[in-house]
């Protein structure tokens, strides 16, 4: 486990999370140098991606005076904070954080990589467009409505505690369809497995059972 502190906020790096990245980036078909060196920059990009994505969160969740910490776990991350705190604009607003900066920093790294003069053969090409893709995906992935994905909080916020079984079942629709479009299309199980691990979530939150935990 890595910690340290980024803005004063309490950081917290489980090895999941980088043993995610491996597999996402291609660690299990790797077989050569090259390879390798591919699947370290893939994850030191998708480090930092997700790092800015959740101090999104953490930044604002502090802006609006409560306490939070960072933890970079498998599949991503959360930033934590008291519970029932927050009106639902402020909710919303915390949520959206995330993936706002983490878009704006994929667009960062395109635009340098549109205007600054680095060399094709250049490592720092291929992080710069690895950190551009990790960004824009992951953040617009982040805004389908399944919760506990952003998207799903979000909406969660937009219709309130009254209609939590509305935003469960959203999220049951939505990551059924993402399972079968993933399989059927991409010959992805890993993404499949992801979104029944997501159903299963939802229908505990339409039974009453989940708890959120954090952003």
């Amino acid at each position: 486990m890595i910690q340290f502190k980024l803005f004063n906020i309490p950081v917290r790096i489980e090895p999941w999370f980088f043993i995610t990245l491996l597999f996402i980036g291609g660690g299990l078909r790797a077989t050569s140098a090259q390879d390798w060196i591919g699947v370290a920059i893939f994850i030191f990009a998708g480090f930092l991606s997700i790092l800015v994505h959740e101090l999104g969160h953490a930044l604002t969740i502090r802006k609006f005076g409560q306490p939070t910490t960072i933890a970079l776990v498998s599949f991503g991350g959360y930033a934590s904070h008291p519970q029932n705190v927050f009106t639902r604009p402020q909710s919303f607003l915390v949520t959206a954080a995330g993936p706002v900066i983490q878009i704006a920093l994929g667009l960062l790294a395109f635009a340098i990589l549109r205007f600054a003069p680095i060399p094709e053969t250049s490592l720092l090409l291929v992080y710069l467009l690895y950190l551009g893709w990790i960004s824009i995906i992951w953040a617009v992935f982040n805004c389908f409505p399944i919760f506990p994905l952003d998207g799903g909080r979000m909406l969660a916020a937009v219709l309130g505690d009254k209609r939590q079984k509305v935003v469960h079942g959203t999220g049951i629709v939505f990551s059924a369809a993402i399972a079968v479009l993933a399989f059927q299309y991409l010959g992805s199980w890993i993404i499949s497995l992801f979104m029944i691990y997501f159903i299963w979530l939802n229908w505990q939150g339409m039974q009453g059972t989940a708890a959120p935990r954090g952003r």
